[in-house]
């Protein structure tokens, strides 16, 4: 049996648990500050202090193979891999560290060398396929490891259905914040011109969304988030508007100031989780009012 910690419990991980949960050769704990009780009957509760070298004393033995985390943010990635307890037990079973985050150049650099430091093998994943791929178990991963290690492909391989593999550390999660806002500025870009498509043609704007979805390069991307936005449909999030925002300002590392495209998207942004909040959709970004 693997035994594998899952570190914090949002939308990603949520849809992630049943599947690790159905692997045989899997032993799952999660560690989260919010819940009181566990998400499935097969899944061990832990706090971090369960960690301290008093808990491990009065419970020797706890030595996760693989640690798997999903944080919001640098700060909050950051305040768990330093944290003393964390290192010790990555230190004592060699454990590979997979971090899912999409983080900022800067942190996930020094988040390589600290893991490998402590005695761990580093796995940095940044994945995509929100909601749907995480519940799913078709997930896609953007994927570079400092030693090839097989606790950590199996695990991936439960919830992954692609794994692209880079030769650099750092390079996944620069790849993921170039390839978000790219993808942020397509979809920025829906408020600019549909919205003269209703007006110009009226009843015929049904047939304009029918092509839009089916036919051309745009198909994609119309095809998954067109009826979001005309319904205004941004209260249950596929991708929360502060991930978004955070994920662009981090892109600044990589695409500095000024950018023009960049910085007229990252305010875009910026103003629709004004307007909607931070939980909502972040096709929110598409309502004419926000452009």
């Amino acid at each position: 049996m693997l035994d594998v910690l899952v570190v914090g419990y949002g939308v990603m991980t949520r849809g992630i648990l049943p599947h690790l949960l159905r692997a045989q050769d899997l032993s799952v704990s999660l560690m989260s500050r919010h819940l009181s009780e566990p998400p499935h009957p097969e899944v061990r509760l832990m706090q971090e202090g369960d960690l301290t070298p008093s808990a491990q004393a009065a419970a020797p033995g706890y030595r996760p193979d693989v640690i798997l985390g999903c944080f919001e943010d640098d700060t909050a990635s950051r305040d768990f891999w330093t944290s003393g307890p964390v290192g010790a037990v990555i230190a004592r079973s060699g454990a590979a560290c997979i971090e899912m985050s999409t983080l900022s150049p800067t942190w996930i650099d020094a988040w390589h060398a600290l893991v490998r430091e402590t005695g761990g093998v580093s796995v940095e994943c940044p994945v995509t396929g929100s909601r749907d791929g995480a519940t799913g178990g078709t997930l896609s991963a953007f994927l570079y490891q400092s030693v090839q290690d097989a606790r950590a492909e199996r695990v991936l391989e439960t919830f992954t259905q692609l794994r692209y593999t880079f030769a650099a550390a750092g390079h996944p999660t620069r790849f993921k914040l170039v390839y978000n806002a790219w993808g942020a500025s397509l979809l920025h870009s829906l408020a600019a011109f549909v919205p003269t498509l209703r007006r110009t043609l009226g009843d015929d704007f049904d047939v304009a969304a029918r092509i839009i979805s089916n036919d051309g390069w745009m198909s994609l991307v119309c095809a998954s988030k067109l009826d979001r936005m005309v319904e205004a449909r941004f209260d249950d999030p596929d991708f929360a508007l502060r991930h978004m925002v955070k994920d662009l300002t981090y892109a600044h590392e990589i695409i500095p100031a000024p950018h023009h495209l960049l910085d007229l998207v990252h305010s875009s942004y910026v103003d629709a989780l004004s307007a909607h909040g931070g939980d909502a959709d972040y096709t929110a970004v598409t309502c004419s009012e926000q452009i």
